[in-house]
């Protein structure tokens, strides 16, 4: 990663301008002084007690030099939307797992890209961005580099990550479109469940989406276009469930469905600021052969 020192900065020490202007954590400051030519400026290695002049070129070596051994790599189906030196964009398909856990410590998303970056040589670290749940498909981004993940991490708290999915749902919600905000915490019986809550009750965490009715489909269905704000735990489901329109399949909010087997929750797209180049991108899933099996049905229906 390279930066070109303009006439703003020159006389600057490098430290300040790592720090300041180019958002280098001191965290990740103090692991590129301890890599071998982790800092240089023109092509030779630098120290951060280095005055900077207009014109300087400074690169930083972020590459990660050895792999995570937590996960095992395994050989499973992955579709690759996006990837550069920062970014790793993917379709995560349902039913598997982001993150290994008690019972699925070989199917997720982890060990199949484990597998793919070993394949290549590739030492990999696994920094998802966000996740999605096991029977949710769709679009999924990982950084590349801890600068990356530091970048993508502050425009998540800024909400200027944008992301966009669709749900089909059993039951309509009270209004065509709308914000739905409130507070979401663990039930206290159950480690996995999650229920809406006041926003000042004890353990609630804010949690908001947008909706908006995109279809009304047969038999009570509508297609929802959901953007949520917060990234809670089930957001999605535990407030569409508290709206009274459940997700079609979903078994923990709602009931099995007769369209398909698994929650239809698809994450659709995803709009964020490239970490390096500043490019506004615009990755998109399309709908899986179940969820669109399912639409085509309760289209039918419809008529």
């Amino acid at each position: 990663m390279e930066f070109t020192v303009d006439e703003a900065h020159d006389g600057v020490l490098l430290r300040s301008y790592l720090k300041g202007t180019c958002g280098v954590s001191s965290r990740l400051l103090t692991q590129l002084k301890k890599r071998e030519n982790g800092i240089s400026v023109n092509g030779v290695h630098a120290t951060v007690r280095y005055r900077l002049a207009a014109g300087d070129v400074v690169s930083l070596s972020l590459a990660d030099e050895r792999a995570q051994d937590a996960f095992l790599p395994t050989p499973l189906p992955v579709r690759i939307l996006y990837e550069d030196e920062a970014l790793l964009v993917v379709d995560k398909p349902a039913g598997m797992p982001t993150h290994p856990s008690a019972g699925h410590d070989g199917d997720t998303l982890a060990n199949a890209l484990a597998d793919f970056f070993a394949k290549r040589g590739e030492p990999f670290v696994f920094r998802p961005v966000s996740r999605l749940d096991r029977d949710t498909s769709g679009v999924l981004t990982l950084a590349k580099t801890r600068y990356a993940a530091g970048k993508l991490c502050e425009q998540m708290q800024a909400h200027r990550i944008r992301k966009t999915y669709f749900a089909l749902t059993d039951g309509r919600p009270p209004a065509a479109e709308g914000r739905v905000r409130t507070g979401t915490r663990r039930r206290e019986e159950f480690f996995v469940l999650r229920e809406v809550c006041p926003e000042d009750a004890p353990g609630a965490l804010l949690t908001v989406t947008d909706y908006r009715v995109a279809e009304t489909l047969g038999n009570g269905v509508a297609l929802l276009e959901l953007h949520p704000l917060t990234g809670r735990t089930h957001q999605i489901r535990v407030q569409l469930a508290h709206l009274g329109c459940p997700i079609l399949g979903d078994g923990l909010y709602g009931s099995p469905s007769p369209y398909l087997a698994r929650q239809a929750l698809h994450a659709s797209s995803v709009e964020l600021v490239h970490p390096l180049t500043g490019e506004a991108l615009r990755l998109i899933s399309p709908f899986p052969p179940d969820f669109a099996e399912a639409l085509r049905v309760l289209r039918e229906q419809a008529l």
